[in-house]
C-alpha cells in the first residue's frame, strides 16, 4: 500500500492528493477548502512493522492530523511507497503473528494521532489504498486475476495510472496516455482491468499527475534557449542507487506545474505558452508534449472513464499553484 496524500473530493469534482510530508509544504498551506480527506505521505515499512521516516518529525504527524480536523475534513494515513513498502510482503504480513503485531500497530499509530484511517479494525475508519497499473500481483509475480474480496473491503481504490512512460523507455511515452498504442497501459486499460478484476467503479479514484516530463529529442525541433534562473532547481535528482538497489538512469525529467511557470515557460495561469514554446496534443493518448498546461478537456476525457466511479486525486499536493488547481478542477466539468 502506497502512502498518504490528500483528497478532493466528488462534490467539488476533485479527489484526493499526495502530500508529501518530507517536503516543504506546510499542512496549513494544503488547500483544505477543496479537500475532503488528507493523506499523510509518507510511513515506510521495517522488518518488524512500520514507522515514519527519521527526516519526518513527530511534531509535523500531529500539525497535519490538526490541520485537517480545524478544517473539518478527516486525515488518513497509508503505508508503503517505492522505497516504504519493500519489508511489506517479505517480513511484516509474512507470518501469522507479523500481521497480527502488524494490525496491532496501525491500530495504536491510528489512536495515538487520532487520524480517521487506515484501520483494520474499527468500521468507523476509512480503508484506502494506492494500487499500481497492473492491479495486485500473487507471490510468483504474477497479476491478481479476482480482487473481488479486496472490493468488499476497501473503502477507495486509488489507480496509479501515471508514471506510465518516459524517457526511461525506448521509444519514450505520455506520462499519463488515455490510450495505449505503444505505452505500457494507459487509463483505458487501468480502469478495464480492475473492473474485469472484481473492483466496483464507485470505488475507483483515478490518479492525476501534477507533473509532466522533458525529453531530449535525437534531432532537434526547438532552438536552443536559456531559461532565467531559480532559487529552486526543477531537476536535481542526479543519478543514484537506491535502497532497493536500483539505479536511476539519468536525471529524472520531472517538471512540476509551478516549475513551469517558475522558470518562464507558461504564463502564471497556465493558459499563455512563453519563450516560444510549442504545444501538441497526441489524440491517441490525450497527451499534451513539449509542454504548455494540460489543455482543457484532457483531464477530463481521461476522469469520464471512471464513469459512475469515485472520483479523481493528484500526485502529489505540491505540484499546481492556485490557479492551476482552478483550473484543473473546471476542466473536470467537461465544460
Amino acid at each position: 500500500m502506497p502512502s498518504s496524500h490528500v483528497a478532493f473530493g466528488q462534490e467539488v469534482g476533485w479527489g484526493p492528493q499526495y502530500w508529501p510530508a518530507y517536503g516543504e509544504q506546510k499542512p496549513r498551506d494544503l488547500d483544505w477548502a477543496r479537500t475532503d480527506i488528507g493523506y499523510y505521505f509518507v510511513t515506510e515499512t521495517d522488518t518488524t512493522g512500520f514507522r515514519v521516516p527519521v527526516v519526518q518529525s513527530e511534531a509535523g504527524v500531529k500539525d497535519f492530523v490538526t490541520a485537517a480536523k480545524a478544517n473539518g475534513k478527516k486525515a488518513v494515513f497509508t503505508i508503503g511507497g517505492w522505497i516504504g513498502s519493500r519489508f511489506f510482503g517479505s517480513s511484516v504480513v509474512a507470518t501469522d503473528r507479523n500481521r497480527q503485531a502488524f494490525v496491532k500497530d496501525v491500530k495504536a499509530f491510528l489512536d495515538t494521532y487520532t487520524f480517521d484511517g487506515v484501520d483494520f479494525i474499527g468500521p468507523s475508519k476509512l480503508i484506502t489504498a494506492a494500487i499500481a497499473t497492473s492491479g495486485l500481483v500473487e507471490p510468483d509475480g504474477s497479476p491478481l486475476a479476482d480482487m473481488s474480496d479486496l472490493g468488499k473491503v476497501f473503502d477507495i481504490i486509488n489507480l496509479m495510472n501515471y508514471h506510465v512512460g518516459g524517457s526511461w523507455e525506448a521509444p519514450s511515452g505520455p506520462n499519463y496516455p488515455l490510450r495505449t498504442y505503444k505505452s505500457v497501459t494507459s487509463v483505458v486499460e487501468v480502469i478495464d482491468t480492475f473492473k474485469k478484476a472484481g473492483i466496483p467503479a464507485s470505488k475507483m479514484m483515478l490518479g492525476i499527475p501534477a507533473y509532466g516530463y522533458s525529453y531530449k529529442l535525437k534531432s532537434s525541433t526547438l532552438k536552443s534557449q536559456k531559461i532565467k534562473g531559480s532559487l529552486r532547481k526543477t531537476d536535481t535528482n542526479e543519478p543514484i542507487v537506491d535502497v532497493c538497489d536500483v539505479r536511476t538512469a539519468s536525471y529524472t525529467g520531472m517538471w512540476h506545474y509551478v516549475d513551469l511557470i517558475d522558470e518562464g515557460l507558461l504564463s502564471s495561469n497556465g493558459k499563455v505558452r512563453l519563450k516560444g514554446w510549442t504545444r501538441h496534443v497526441d489524440a491517441c493518448s490525450v497527451t499534451p508534449f513539449l509542454f504548455n498546461r494540460i489543455p482543457k478537456n484532457t483531464s477530463c476525457r481521461k476522469a469520464q472513464r471512471v464513469e459512475a466511479g469515485g472520483g479523481v486525486y493528484t500526485f502529489d499536493s505540491t505540484g499546481f499553484n492556485e490557479e492551476g488547481k482552478s483550473l484543473s478542477h473546471s476542466t473536470l466539468d467537461c465544460a
